[in-house]
């Protein structure tokens, strides 16, 4: 099954770059994304259903991904929230973003090929939906 991802990141070379190994190595589609934070959030609360991976920054331009991570803790079951950051080698930080909902948190820089295969095996477990 193809996964729907709304993803959140301030940096336009960084949305690209991600975008494309999203769409080509995870073959995941991409429902929408965000720059900020208030962006983030009205996005999500028009399109509840809308998603099945949140793929979000911690640290943007305009607000927090923390607080995107915490606006989504009612999300259905088969919602996952991923981190992605350039910070994941702090232990509080991460700690802090499991208490928060997050799923997964990944390193920017060094685990892009791991962010991909957690997609692909979320996808695998995703129930096929009669056409």
């Amino acid at each position: 099954m193809t996964l729907k991802v709304f993803l959140v990141e301030d940096s336009a070379a960084q949305r690209t770059y991600l975008t494309h190994i999203l769409r080509t190595e995870a073959k995941m589609d991409i429902a929408g994304s965000a720059e900020t934070e208030r962006q983030a959030i009205d996005w999500l609360d028009r399109h509840p259903d809308g998603w099945d991976v949140l793929l979000v920054d911690l640290f943007l331009g305009q607000g927090t991904g923390a607080a995107i991570i915490e606006h989504c803790q009612e999300r259905h079951s088969g919602q996952s929230v991923i981190v992605l950051t350039n910070h994941a080698n702090d232990a509080s930080l991460l700690q802090h973003c499991k208490q928060l909902g997050a799923d997964a948190v990944y390193n920017k820089s060094t685990q892009i090929d791991s962010l991909v295969a957690h997609c692909i095996l979320l996808a695998a477990r995703t129930p096929q939906t009669a056409a």
